[in-house]
C-alpha cells in the first residue's frame, strides 16, 4: 500500500456520516461516503496490518488451524502463572508491526495503581472502564463484571443501545461495545481491573471461566484497540490455561511429564514421543561389549517405530444454555407485555428445565440469571396483582376466559363455544398438549389461536374458580382456602365433567394435575407422557362435538418445582402464573 492510498483512507475516516457495520468481522470494514455513494463500492481495510491479524479465539500462526483456546492436543500441567499465560507463548497471536491507516491495537499491563481508572492522556482517546472492587461471590463471573462496567462507561458517554446479535458470544459483544465507543469518539477501550486474589482458589489460581475472559481479553489486546490494566500483585496468580483428558490425570501408570519452561510462556509438560524423534542406529562394534540378542533389538526398534496412539476427540461441550442466559441478562428495565411473554417462554422455561437435568452440571452463571429473574418477577408481580382490581390496567387473565372464547368464536362464525379448563397445565405442558392434539384433530379441527393467561394469587384451582365466577371483583376480595373441590382422582380422572361456575358452564379435567403428583420429582421426563394422555382425553370429547363448534382450551395454574424435583402450587413464580390457552374450531378446514 503506498502513502497516497494510506491518507485516502485516513481522509475518508475523518469525514462525516462515515460508519462500519456492526455485522462484519473486524477486519472487514465496509466504507460509505454520503456524496455519490451510489458510485462507490465497498473497500477493504489495508490488509498489511489487519488481515495479518487473527480473530480472538482464532488460530495462531505458529500451532495452526486445528489450535484452540483450550486445546487438549498436548498434555499441559493445570494452571500457568497469569503473566505468563497472557504472554506470547503460542496460543496468543503476536502483536502486529505499527502500519500507516490501520488502527493501533493495545497490550496486556501490570503494574502498581493498575487498579485504578486508567491515564486518558497516556491512553489517547480510548474508552476509560475501571471494574469495581471484587470479592470472593464474583468467582466465575469476571465476565459479567467487565460486561457491566463497560455498559455503563458506554451509557454515561450516551452512546447507543447494544445492536441487534451483540449477546450471541463474547467476540460479537466486544466489537458492537466498540463500535458504540467510537460513535462517542472514542478510539477503543481501556480496561482496568482491580486486584483478582478475591477471586482465586486455594492455590492462588483462577477458576476455568475466569481465566478464559482474562486469556479472551489477551487476545483482543494484540487485534482490537483494547488496553488491559492488571494490578501489580495479580503477576504472581495462577491460570488455568490448557485442560488434559480425565483418562491421562487419572492414570496411574503414566509417568508425570517434567515441565519444560520456555521464557515468556506457560509452564508445559509433554511426553516423550511429542518433541524427540528417536532414530535406532547401531552403536559401534567393541571387541569387550557383549552381544545384544538380536530378538531383544528388534522389539526394541519396533516398539520405537510405532507412532503414539492418537488423543480421543474432547467430548461435545454443550453450551445452550449460553443463548438462554444471555437472553434472559440482557433484558433490563420495564418490558412489553408482549416480548416479556416471549422471554418467558422461549428463554426462562427452556432454562430452567436444562438446569434440572441431573445429567448436566449447572453452570452459576445460569442459575445466577434463572433465580433473578424468577425473583423479580415475583416481587412485581405480588405488588402489581393488587391494582388490578382498581386501575384495570392489567394482562388477559385466566378470568377473561369465557370473554376471551366468546370474541375468538364470533371473528371465525363459530355456531357456538365451549370452554375447557385443564386444572394444573402450565406453559410448556400446555405446548406439548397443544401440538398433541394439533396431530390427533389433523382433518376434523384447525388451530385459531393461541394465547398466554395470567393466574391470580394466590395460583390456586379455587381461586382460579372464584374469579371465573365473580370476575374482576374477586381480586379485591380476600382468597378462600385451597380445597379438594371435588376433583376427580384415579380412573376417574380422565373424565371431563360439565360444572356451573356462576352463571357459566364450563367443562373441566383433572387428568393433568392427577398425573403432575403422581409423578413426583419425576415430573419432568414424564411431561411428554402426561401431554399425551391430555390430548388424547380432550381429543375423545372433541369427536363428540357438533362442527363450528370452538373449542377453547386452557390451564387455571402453572407448578413450580422444588430443590428436590416436588411439584407445588399456589406461589407467584412466573411458571405458575402464566399458563396457555389455544382454540380448536371443529369440523372446519383452510
Amino acid at each position: 500500500m503506498t502513502a497516497l492510498q494510506a491518507s485516502e483512507i485516513r481522509a475518508l475516516a475523518s469525514r462525516p456520516g462515515l460508519h462500519t457495520e456492526r455485522s462484519a468481522p473486524s477486519w472487514f470494514v465496509l466504507v460509505r461516503d454520503p456524496w455519490n455513494i451510489a458510485g462507490r463500492v465497498s473497500q477493504r481495510e489495508p490488509e498489511n496490518g489487519n488481515t495479518a491479524i487473527l480473530m480472538v479465539n482464532g488460530p495462531s500462526p505458529e500451532s495452526g488451524p486445528g489450535r484452540a483456546l483450550c486445546s487438549t492436543k498436548r498434555t499441559m500441567e493445570h494452571t500457568a502463572p497469569l503473566e505468563d499465560a497472557t504472554g506470547v507463548d503460542g496460543r496468543v497471536a503476536p502483536r502486529p508491526a505499527t502500519t500507516p491507516g490501520v488502527r493501533e491495537t493495545g497490550g496486556v499491563r501490570f503494574g502498581p495503581g493498575a487498579s485504578g481508572r486508567p491515564d486518558a492522556a497516556g491512553e489517547g482517546s480510548l474508552l476509560a472502564v475501571t471494574v469495581n472492587a471484587v470479592s470472593a461471590t464474583a468467582r466465575g463471573r469476571l465476565a459479567e463484571r467487565i460486561d457491566d462496567a463497560i455498559e455503563r462507561e458506554l451509557d454515561r458517554m450516551r452512546a447507543g443501545p447494544p445492536g441487534v446479535g451483540a449477546a450471541r458470544d463474547a467476540d460479537a459483544n466486544l466489537s458492537d461495545q466498540l463500535f458504540r465507543a467510537r460513535q462517542v469518539g472514542a478510539t477503543g477501550v481501556a480496561l482496568s481491573l482491580p486486584p483478582l486474589a478475591a477471586i482465586a482458589g486455594r492455590c492462588r489460581a483462577l477458576g476455568a471461566e475466569d481465566s478464559e475472559t482474562l486469556l479472551f481479553w489477551a487476545r483482543a489486546t494484540r487485534e482490537r484497540p483494547v488496553t488491559l490494566c492488571l494490578d501489580a500483585s495479580d503477576a504472581a496468580l495462577s491460570a488455568h490455561v490448557d485442560p488434559i483428558p480425565l483418562r491421562l490425570a487419572l492414570d496411574p501408570s503414566r509417568t508425570p511429564a517434567s515441565p519444560l519452561r520456555i521464557p515468556g510462556a506457560a509452564t508445559i509438560g509433554l511426553s516423550v514421543t511429542e518433541v524427540v524423534e528417536v532414530s535406532v542406529a547401531p552403536p559401534p562394534p567393541h571387541d569387550d561389549a557383549p552381544e545384544t540378542e538380536p530378538e531383544t533389538a528388534v522389539l526394541v526398534a519396533e516398539a520405537l517405530r510405532q507412532p503414539p496412539r492418537p488423543e480421543p476427540p474432547p467430548p461435545a461441550i454443550d453450551d445452550s444454555w449460553r443463548t438462554l442466559t444471555l437472553a434472559l441478562t440482557a433484558a433490563r428495565g420495564p418490558q412489553p407485555l408482549a416480548a416479556f411473554e416471549r422471554l418467558f417462554a422461549d428463554s426462562y422455561l427452556p432454562l430452567d428445565t436444562l438446569l434440572r437435568d441431573p445429567a448436566r452440571v449447572p453452570d452459576p452463571r445460569a442459575v445466577h440469571a434463572r433465580d433473578e429473574f424468577k425473583d423479580n418477577f415475583t416481587r412485581v408481580y405480588l405488588e402489581a396483582e393488587r391494582a388490578f382490581a382498581t386501575t384495570g390496567k392489567r394482562p388477559k387473565m385466566v378470568l377473561d376466559a369465557p370473554d376471551l372464547a366468546a370474541r375468538i368464536g364470533r371473528q371465525n362464525s363459530a355456531r357456538t363455544s365451549q370452554i375447557l379448563l385443564i386444572d394444573g397445565m402450565r406453559y410448556d405442558l400446555g405446548q406439548l398438549v397443544k401440538v398433541e392434539l394439533a396431530r390427533l384433530l389433523a382433518h376434523k379441527a384447525v388451530l385459531t389461536n393461541e394465547l398466554v393467561l395470567w393466574s391470580a394469587l394466590p395460583t390456586t384451582t379455587t381461586h382460579q374458580l372464584t374469579t371465573l365466577a365473580k370476575g374482576v371483583a374477586a381480586l379485591a376480595d380476600e382468597a378462600e382456602e385451597e380445597r379438594e373441590d371435588g376433583a376427580l382422582r384415579g380412573r376417574t380422572a380422565t373424565t371431563i365433567r360439565r360444572v356451573k361456575i356462576g352463571s357459566r358452564d364450563l367443562y373441566r379435567l383433572d387428568l393433568s394435575d392427577v398425573r403432575v403428583r403422581e409423578a413426583g420429582d419425576r415430573v419432568l421426563p414424564l411431561l411428554p407422557q402426561i401431554a399425551a394422555d391430555v390430548a388424547e382425553t380432550i381429543a375423545k370429547h372433541a369427536s363428540l362435538l357438533g362442527p363450528r363448534t370452538l373449542l377453547f382450551v386452557f390451564g387455571d395454574h402453572g407448578f413450580t418445582l422444588a430443590r428436590d424435583g416436588a411439584p407445588s402450587s399456589g406461589g407467584a413464580s412466573p411458571e405458575e402464573v402464566l399458563v396457555p390457552a389455544f382454540a380448536f374450531l371443529l369440523g372446519a378446514s383452510h
